[in-house]
């Protein structure tokens, strides 16, 4: 006798496609790579010379507004011996970006500058010896950097995304809080779980008092990659709101009075650091108490959920699970998260930018 019914539902991904070390490093040149992905807000980078430094990926990388008042980015990395240009999480690095290790000097738009007492007669060309270069742009007051060079633009990236929030205030909005936590789960862990709400019942009783959960629906768009989130408020809820997930790991919940807005920093095969901003359009001090009130009440349901899928990374890992049915009814949308996985891991280009000689 079967186990199950005959009625058509598909697998999960194999348990070891979350732990797998070879598996990851693909993801990370084939995927992360080839997407814009969300680094820090523009008000962090003010004037000409302001900087951003962090990772990506895995890739130390800083973000820098030139003189023409353009964010630029570059891997952080000296093209003498590879030694860290930037070292501190943000500041101002005057005209020029010098490296602390000999001095090597590079423009903020990335040239070559000088390299300082070299040799006698030798001479570097300045373009062709400037920093690695990755494709930075804003949107909204939000940066987004790409490690491969060229192909489509941020906002035909962000498609629909892009004129379905355009009446929400974002760029009147300003930073107020995040909460980053490192955690033990895979990427794909974290995204598979946001995008149902099969188990929002069971694990988060403080949402579902204040969503109708009963018409909790999720758009999947396909060729576009991203996820549109429908989480109708129950009666007296505070007002209207638009929720997107941004395939790979770009979370936009946008509100007329605020915004969280969160990403992944993949740190290696079972392990990322969940990065949520909060933004609000009033940040006086009136508003402090009630800002952080809202601010925590969601960063609890991120917590509900990180404990939960920390349980399911160690059993992922363990040996013994190595496949599961997806409900048709909750989780089409975790399929077709599993199918956006599979088709950025088909073979492509050789990639640009990444690893420049």
């Amino acid at each position: 006798m079967n186990a199950t019914t005959k009625a058509s539902f598909d697998w999960t991904l194999p348990a070891r496609d979350y732990c797998d070390p070879a598996l990851y490093q693909r993801e990370r040149k084939e995927i992360f790579a080839r997407n814009w992905m969300l680094f820090t807000w523009s008000e962090r980078l003010k004037a000409p010379g302001d900087y951003v430094s962090g990772t990506v990926a895995g890739y130390p990388v800083f973000a820098i507004r030139d003189d023409d008042g353009v964010v630029r980015a570059f891997h952080n990395v000296c093209r003498h011996r590879g030694a860290q240009l930037l070292e501190k999480e943000e500041g101002h690095c005057g005209k020029l970006v010098v490296c602390p290790y000999h001095s090597w000097s590079y423009t903020r738009s990335g040239r070559l500058n000088k390299a300082v007492d070299f040799g006698e007669g030798i001479s570097f060309d300045p373009q062709a010896w400037g920093l690695y270069a990755i494709d930075a742009e804003e949107w909204r007051g939000l940066i987004f950097l790409r490690l491969e060079r060229g192909g489509e633009s941020l906002v035909e990236w962000l498609g629909p995304i892009h004129d379905m929030a355009a009446d929400y205030p974002l760029d009147r909005q300003h930073y107020f809080t995040s909460k980053d936590r490192d955690c033990a789960v895979d990427w794909k862990t974290y995204g598979e779980n946001y995008l149902e709400c099969y188990h929002c019942r069971t694990m988060h009783p403080g949402l579902c008092e204040s969503m109708d959960i009963d018409s909790y629906r999720i758009d999947t768009y396909a060729k576009e990659k991203f996820f549109h989130l429908h989480a109708p408020k129950r009666d007296g809820g505070l007002t209207r709101g638009l929720y997107f997930y941004r395939f790979p790991f770009l979370m936009l919940n946008l509100y007329d009075w605020g915004s969280s807005i969160a990403t992944i920093e993949p740190l290696g095969p079972g392990r990322i650091r969940h990065i949520n901003w909060y933004f609000f359009t009033d940040i006086s001090p009136e508003k402090a108490e009630e800002n952080s009130r809202s601010a925590a009440w969601s960063a609890q349901i991120v917590t509900e959920d990180l404990d939960i899928i920390t349980g399911v990374q160690r059993n992922l890992e363990a040996g013994i699970y190595t496949r599961g049915p997806l409900s048709p009814k909750y989780e089409y949308a975790v399929k077709s998260f599993q199918d956006m996985v599979r088709e950025g891991l088909e073979p492509k280009e050789p990639l640009r930018g990444v690893a420049a000689e």
